[in-house]
């Protein structure tokens, strides 16, 4: 379960870093991104902020909004596995993860805030997805053979 949450806030971190990029919530993101990755040394935060600037830069040489959109699209998926690996080598960097994709969600404005979602269930599978909230869902444990129905 707890993998699945990780999975989920560094998928909502890849979103919001790449969202804030070429919009007025771009250096405080970019600020809070490096210092996360400053847990692998200065080295590693340098060469995190070279890529942030680089997808910056290719984002802000976009000639349209349709161009911007999927160079958004690209990138996305790059940072949350960027972020996943974080959370995999540094499961104390959840909390501060959360505070930049909170910070970001905050600062842009409504119509920036759009997500791309793909769900498939199959083979009797039960999912339950969620964009820009939460889900809570309980299920009780199956019953072992042998055992009595609930009453």
């Amino acid at each position: 379960m707890l993998a699945e949450v990780l999975a989920a806030l560094a998928g909502a971190g890849g979103t919001a870093v790449v969202g804030a990029m070429a919009t007025d919530a771009w250096e405080g993101t970019r600020d809070g991104v490096a210092r996360l990755f400053s847990r692998g040394g200065e080295d590693r935060q340098r060469v995190v902020e070279a890529q942030l600037d680089e997808d910056a830069e290719v984002l802000n040489a976009s000639a349209s909004p349709e161009e911007q959109d999927q160079v958004r699209r690209e990138l996305a998926p790059v940072w949350t596995r960027r972020l996943s690996r974080l959370l995999e080598e540094h499961p104390d960097a959840e909390g501060e993860l959360r505070e930049v994709v909170d910070r970001v969600q905050e600062e842009l404005p409504g119509g920036a805030r759009s997500w791309t979602q793909t769900n498939i269930a199959r083979d009797g599978a039960t999912q339950f997805a969620v964009q820009g909230g939460n889900v809570i869902y309980h299920q009780a444990r199956p019953a072992a053979e042998g055992d009595a129905p609930e009453s």
